[in-house]
This record gives structure tokens, C-alpha cells and sequence, in this order.
């Protein structure tokens, strides 16, 4: 090899080897002691709002509480305050849940010992929480749901459960009395155009579908007729179509649509009256409803509705035959749609599909025995989730292949935990990751580290082992030129 071309070499070779490597080491979390020592403070649902996530905890003086926290240097509770204390008297706690942001707000539920479970909001500052309302009538507010810039809830008025809302600009709360004697049980709040569609009962119908443009309500069909009711379950809009499940007496619980010329009817997947194929987990995924749904020779296996909306296809058969694979929390990331399936070999474990390739991901607990990954988030091109590893739930990260699925945080002290058994066990403010961990030493409590990203290296660069290998190259590049420069 000529000297030009192996000093060139040579030197690639030193800048690439300088390059500082990534994911030797996981992050070790760190917990906030909200309640000092060994004593838990017991962290409820956590949410990301104004570059800050907010739970609900007990420091052990204020009782169950609004709290907020960017993270601390250290394990102690530094840089994490008390937002409101709704129920001042010590040791009694307004349990603030279903926190929902909506515009510029932090919405939810709280008991401020004056009158329970009403409608409270924050602007995020320090004792700025406020009542939404002080009509007499509110009380055991339920089901938070954000539709559009609305938040759509349940209030019991003096004659029952029923649905309100309020806007995002913070107009007074509008109450639809579709019962009124008795309980309307509104749920499932989804926009569709102009219309907001739920389901409710007035009473007469059963809980059938319903829907309002923010003035009054309306019956949409009375589905199952007679009184039992349809119950419509998992509401969800996919481009001009509303599509949910319900059940009458000739199909059972199948899959149904709607539209805002009205209700379109149902697709009997398991045909007849005698199994019904219970469709779950409805998920808009590039434009199409995929979902979960049940047959007598497949099982519980994965759907979508096809691409002209006229009828529902089957897309594989992970657990062949008439065992069932069970496909759960599907979640859409980039042009993947992740799920937790089990083919009858590997457990539940990480499958992903971009419906036409479907693949496992990685037997994350390998054999039979299942992971359960769930909670699926995705930060800087790397996804973040929960799973169970044969010693310890924790928290994985991937990027979509075997290789890289992997560990995303090391947990610390004596007996650790890591994550919660909810929907959403991780929350992100910037690049930072939040969660749940717990141990002997500083017991259940929110925890928080900076994991490992591509826009990261091991050493906190801001570039990318690529970019640093492309700068290596073109540096070499710049000094072969040179070199032959100087020979001529």
C-alpha cells in the first residue's frame, strides 16, 4: 500500500478510535425522596406540562398532593415543589387524578374537603390551582377527555351523572341533562368533525351512542334496540369515520361505524350471534383502524379495516390456527405500528408490524415465559417501554430491532423496582425520562435519569458517532490532498 494511502488509513482509524463509545454503561436512576427515608409518597400519574412533569404525592406533611419536578442533582427532593395544597389540613390529601392538559391548563380531579371530586385547574405555578367551577350542583367529577380545545367530562348534577364541558379559552362549564332522572353515565368523548360523539343513556334506550356540537344532545341510533343498550366502547376517528365497538342481539360485540350522516352499521367478524369477536385496542395507524379482534379458528389476532373502509381483513396469524396471539397496546411509531403478542413459542413478547411485514421484535424473556412490554414512547428515534425481564419489571429501550433492544435504566439499593403496572410508566420532559422506582432505602417514589440517545454519546457529545465518523474521514480526505499536493 502506497505511504499516502496507509497514513490516510492510519489516521481514520485514530479519529474513529477516538470516538467516545456508547451504551457501555446504563443510567442508574435517581430518585426524588418526596417523603424522606424509607416511607413511600406513594407517586400517582405522571404528565409532562410546561417543561416540568406534574404527579400527585405525599410528602408525609401535606397528605396526597399536587407536586411538580424537573429532576434533582441528587436523591433528595431539590428542585421538586408543592403545587397546591387543596386540603389543607394536615395529613389529608386532595388526591389529585386524571390529570389532563388542555392549552395553557393542567385540568383534574381533586377533594378539597369542601365539596368532593370537583373540577380543578392550574397554570403550572406555585398555588395557582383554582376551581373550575363553583356551581352548587358539581360534585364527583369523572372522565376527563380532551376533544379538540374542549375537555369533556362527567358531573353529577341533583339528578345524576351527566355530560359537561369547557374550553381551552376557559369559557364556563356547558351541562347536557340527557337523563333527567337519573344517571346519563356519559364516556368515550370523541370528536368527529363538528359533532363530539359519547355514549350515554337518557334513561329509555340503554347506553346507545350519542353526539353534540357543543349545544345540547342527540341520540344517534338506538342500536340495540329495546332497553339494554349497546354500550359503546373504544370511540375513535379515522379520517370521516367514527368507528367503535357495541353489541346487539343478532351479532354480539362487534366492530361498528358511524359518520355524520349517522350510524353505518357494524362488521360482523365472527359471524352469527353465537361468538362475538370483542375488537379492542382500535388504533388509527396511517390512516387505518387496526385493532384486535376474535374468531373461533384464529383467535384474538390482528385486524385492520381496509384501505376503501368497506370491510375488515385479517393481517397474519401469529399464533397459527385456533390459538389466539392476543395483540395489546398497539401503539404507532414512524411507519411501525408496536404491539406485545405471543406467537405460542416465544411468550408475549415485542412484535411490530408496518402492515404488510410482521415481525417479533425480540424475545425479550427468552422461551416461553412472557416480557409483557407495554407503554410504548418514543423519544429522538429511540422507543422507550416497560417489560418484565424474569427478575424485575424495568424499563427497555429499542429502535426497532433485536440488537437493540436492551436495558434503557439500571435501578439502585436494596430490593429495587422499577416502573408501574399503568398504561404510561414513562414520561419524558425534554430528554429526560421519568418514572416510578422503588427500594428499601427511599421506598416507592418518582425517579428520573438522562438515558441514552443517538443525538448523545456515553460523554454527553453532541455528536453522533456517524457525524464523528464522517468528520474522521473527511479529515483524512482533506490530508491525503494535501499530501499529494505537496508531492507534485
Amino acid at each position: 500500500m502506497p505511504a499516502k494511502r496507509s497514513l490516510t488509513f492510519a489516521l481514520a482509524l485514530l479519529l474513529v478510535a477516538a470516538i467516545p463509545a456508547r451504551g457501555a454503561t446504563v443510567p442508574v436512576l435517581q430518585q426524588i425522596d418526596l417523603q424522606p427515608g424509607a416511607a413511600s409518597s406513594g407517586p400517582g400519574e405522571l404528565i409532562s406540562f410546561k417543561d416540568r412533569v406534574y404527579f400527585s404525592g405525599d410528602d408525609g406533611t401535606h397528605g396526597q398532593e399536587l407536586w411538580r419536578t424537573d429532576g434533582a442533582a441528587d436523591a433528595t427532593h431539590t428542585g421538586t415543589e408543592l403545587v397546591c395544597d387543596l386540603f389543607s389540613t394536615p395529613g389529608f390529601g386532595s388526591h389529585p387524578r386524571n390529570l389532563t392538559v388542555l392549552g395553557n391548563w393542567l385540568y383534574f380531579i381533586a377533594d378539597a374537603g369542601i365539596a368532593r371530586n370537583r373540577l380543578y385547574r392550574t397554570s403550572g405555578a406555585v398555588n395557582s390551582c383554582e376551581l373550575v367551577s363553583d356551581d352548587g350542583d358539581y360534585g364527583f367529577t369523572e372522565q376527563l377527555k380532551v376533544v379538540g380545545d374542549q375537555l369533556w367530562f362527567g358531573v353529577y348534577l341533583a339528578d345524576g351523572l351527566e355530560p359537561a364541558m369547557t374550553t381551552a379559552a376557559g369559557t364556563p362549564s356547558t351541562v347536557f341533562n340527557i337523563n333527567p332522572s337519573g344517571n346519563s353515565y356519559p364516556t368515550e368523548f370523541t370528536k368527529l368533525g363538528s359533532y363530539v360523539f359519547f355514549a350515554a343513556t337518557d334513561g329509555v334506550t340503554g347506553q346507545e351512542l350519542w353526539r353534540s356540537t357543543g349545544t345540547g344532545a342527540e341520540l344517534v341510533a338506538n342500536i340495540n334496540v329495546g332497553g339494554a343498550g349497546s354500550e359503546p366502547r373504544e370511540l375513535i376517528a379515522v379520517g370521516d369515520t367514527l368507528y367503535f365497538t357495541a353489541y346487539t342481539n343478532g351479532i354480539g360485540t362487534e366492530l361498528m361505524h358511524a359518520n355524520a350522516s349517522g350510524y353505518g352499521g357494524a362488521f360482523d367478524i365472527a359471524v352469527g350471534s353465537e361468538f362475538s369477536s370483542n375488537p379492542n385496542y382500535l388504533t388509527n395507524f396511517k390512516g387505518q383502524l387496526y385493532f384486535s379482534a376474535f374468531t373461533p379458528a384464529n383467535g384474538y389476532e390482528l385486524w385492520r379495516v381496509t384501505s376503501n373502509g368497506t370491510a375488515v381483513e385479517r393481517i397474519t396469524d401469529i399464533n397459527q390456527g385456533a390459538e389466539t396471539s392476543d395483540p395489546q397496546f398497539l401503539t404507532p411509531i414512524g411507519d411501525w405500528l408496536y404491539f406485545q403478542a405471543n406467537d405460542g413459542t416465544h411468550g408475549s413478547e415485542l412484535w411490530r408490524t408496518n402492515g404488510t411485514t410482521t415481525e417479533m421484535v425480540k424475545d425479550i424473556l427468552a422461551g416461553t415465559d412472557d416480557g409483557y412490554p407495554f407503554g410504548f414512547v418514543e423519544r429522538n428515534g429511540v422507543i422507550f417501554f416497560q417489560a418484565y425481564t424474569g427478575t424485575e419489571w424495568t424499563i427497555m429501550q429499542t429502535t426497532g430491532t433485536a440488537a437493540s433492544t436492551i436495558a434503557a435504566v439500571a435501578s439502585s439499593g436494596t430490593n429495587p423496582f422499577i416502573g408501574c403496572e399503568c398504561y404510561t410508566p414513562v414520561v419524558f420532559v425534554g430528554d429526560r425520562l421519568f418514572t416510578r422506582m422503588g427500594n428499601d432505602e427511599y421506598g416507592y417514589e418518582v425517579a428520573f435519569l438522562d438515558p441514552l440517545l443517538p443525538s448523545t454519546d456515553r460523554d454527553g457529545s453532541g455528536l453522533t458517532t456517524a457525524l464523528l465518523i464522517g468528520a474522521a474521514l473527511t479529515a483524512a480526505a482533506g490530508l491525503t490532498l494535501r499530501t499529494r499536493a505537496a508531492q507534485q
